[in-house]
C-alpha cells in the first residue's frame, strides 16, 4: 500500500482523501488542527513539529495549499519525495515573483510594476487610468487587493512589496485545470467560465471555449518541470486569454470535475504524484459549482439545496465565518443553459439576500 502525505489539513486535502480511498492508499496529513476537514478522515495526523516523522513515514508528499510550513517541504524535497517541486510553490509565496516569472517565459499577463513600499505603489498606479494594487505576500481569495483609479486617493496597509497591475476590462474570467505526469505527459480538463465576487470564486461552469489557455498552460508546466495538477486563472478579452494567476495544486475552479468528469482533479493529482497511469480526462456532462461562503449549512439549507435537480453537496464541516469557504454544491445538467439556471436556483437558496 502506498502512503501519501498531504501537507495541510483543509478541504482540498479532505477531497483528495475522499477521492483516493478507492485506490487503496494510506493518507497522512500534517498541520496544526486535528479537527480540520482532512485531519478528521486521514489515517494518521501529524503536528507540524513532527515533520521529520511525517516525511519519513510517507512514500510521497504533496501540499494541498502553497502557504504551508516551509521546512516540511524542504525536508520532503531533500528526501526526493515532494511533488510538485518547491520551484513552483516558491513563486506563489510572493505575487511579484509569480508575475515576473510568467512575463519572463513569454506568457501574457497584465502590465504591471513592482513597488517596494506603499508610496511607490501609489505613484506607479498613476501610470494607469485604472489599476489593481496587490500585496505581494499573503493575499488570496481577493485579500490584499485594492482597486484605484488615476487621481484617486486610497490608503494602503503599510510599507511592503506591492504589485501594481493595469486593470483589464475583461469580457469574462475563465480557468483551466492541467495535469502533468512524472514522464512529462500533459492532460487538460475542459476549461470553465468563472464568476468571481469581491475577488473570490462564487460559481463556475464547464465547458468553456479554449481561447489559447491550453497552450499557455503547457508552457508553464513544462518550464516548471511540474508534476501534479495545477489550476490557472485567466482574463478573457476580445477572444484572447491573459493569465491572472496560477495555483500549484488542486483548485477551487476544478471541483466541478467531481461530478461532471470521468476522473476528478483530485484523483488526477494523486495518480500524477504517486506515478499511476493517467488517461485523458473527459467531461461527461455539463457541470459547475456554487461555493458556500460564510453561510452555516444547517439541515434546512441542506434539504433546500438537494431538492434542486442535479445537485451534490460537499459540506466541509467548518465554522461559518465571513467569506469563508464552508462548502460547495456540484451541479450537473444537459446543457450550459440548463446548468446556469440550476446554479442560479442554488444561489437563490444559499444567498436569498442577493436576489
Amino acid at each position: 500500500m502506498k502512503s501519501l502525505g498531504i501537507v495541510g489539513t483543509g478541504q482540498l486535502g479532505w477531497m483528495m482523501i475522499l477521492e483516493g480511498r478507492k485506490l487503496n492508499i494510506e493518507f497522512s496529513v500534517i498541520g496544526s488542527d486535528p479537527e480540520a476537514p482532512a485531519s478528521r478522515i486521514a489515517d494518521i495526523f501529524y503536528y507540524n513539529k513532527e515533520y521529520r516523522e511525517f516525511v519519513d513515514h510517507c512514500d510521497i508528499v504533496t501540499p494541498e495549499f502553497e502557504h504551508v510550513d516551509r521546512q516540511i517541504l524542504e525536508y520532503a524535497e531533500m528526501q526526493g519525495k515532494l511533488f510538485p517541486n518547491t520551484k513552483a510553490l516558491d513563486l506563489k509565496l510572493e505575487r511579484h515573483r509569480e508575475k515576473m516569472y510568467l512575463r519572463d517565459i513569454g506568457i501574457p499577463v497584465a502590465d504591471f510594476y513592482v513597488a517596494e513600499d506603499a508610496a511607490r505603489a501609489l505613484a506607479f498606479s498613476e501610470k494607469f487610468a485604472d489599476s489593481i494594487i496587490k500585496t505581494s505576500k499573503g493575499g488570496y481569495d481577493g485579500k490584499g487587493q485594492f482597486r484605484k483609479k488615476k487621481g484617486e486617493n486610497i490608503e494602503l496597509p503599510g510599507d511592503q512589496i506591492y504589485v501594481v497591475e493595469k486593470f483589464i476590462p475583461f469580457d469574462f474570467e475563465a480557468s483551466i485545470i492541467v495535469a502533468r505526469t512524472r514522464e512529462g505527459r500533459i492532460f487538460f480538463n475542459q476549461p470553465s467560465y468563472n464568476y468571481n465576487q469581491d475577488g473570490i470564486l462564487l460559481y463556475n461552469y464547464a465547458p468553456c471555449d479554449d481561447y489559447g489557455m491550453r497552450e499557455k498552460a503547457s508552457i508553464l508546466v513544462e518550464k516548471l518541470d511540474y508534476v501534479g495538477v495545477m489550476g490557472i486563472e485567466f482574463f478573457i478579452k476580445d477572444g484572447k486569454s491573459i493569465v491572472n494567476e496560477f495555483a500549484p495544486r488542486v483548485h477551487n475552479s476544478g471541483h466541478h470535475t467531481l461530478s461532471g468528469s470521468n476522473i476528478s482533479q483530485f484523483e488526477q493529482h494523486i495518480r500524477c504524484v504517486i506515478d499511476l497511469p493517467m488517461n485523458e480526462p473527459g467531461l461527461l456532462t455539463h457541470s459547475g459549482i456554487m461555493n458556500i461562503l460564510g453561510v452555516e449549512i444547517d439541515e434546512a439549507l441542506e434539504r433546500r439545496i438537494l431538492s434542486i435537480p442535479g445537485t451534490l453537496l460537499y459540506n466541509y464541516g467548518k465554522k461559518a465565518l465571513p467569506r469563508r469557504k464552508v462548502g460547495h454544491v456540484n451541479v450537473t445538467a444537459a446543457s450550459n443553459e440548463e446548468l446556469l439556471r440550476r446554479l442560479l436556483d442554488v444561489k437563490r437558496v444559499i444567498y436569498p439576500e442577493q436576489v
